[in-house]
């Protein structure tokens, strides 16, 4: 599956999917309903790749919330976080409350 801001592959893990761009509130309004229905419809961990992404808003910010909940006990992860949008992650809170400071310095 491939929208214009991510792609997800099957990995022999779970799900890992590359963002690319800015994910700002209408990049995530319209790829949020393909997003979660492959969240939902996996049964393994889940990672995102934010390598290549150069903004979060709030609304993507939003979906890392619902899908850390909705991953709790399969595991979830975000790996390459550009130093531009680990303090988004920062500011907002969740740098240290998802967890990511254990997996990206």
């Amino acid at each position: 599956m491939s929208t214009e801001n991510f792609s997800v592959e099957a990995t022999d893990s779970g799900l890992l999917f590359t963002f690319t761009g800015q994910l700002h509130a209408a990049a995530c309004g319209a790829m949020n309903d393909d997003l979660m229905a492959a969240v939902e419809e996996n049964d393994g961990p889940v990672v995102f790749d934010l390598g290549a992404v150069t903004f979060v808003a709030s609304s993507f910010l939003r979906t890392v919330l619902t899908v850390n909940r909705t991953k709790a006990k399969d595991g979830f992860t975000i790996i390459n976080v550009q130093p531009e949008v680990k303090k988004v992650f920062k500011m907002a809170g969740l740098w240290d409350a998802l967890g990511m400071s254990k997996t990206n310095s």
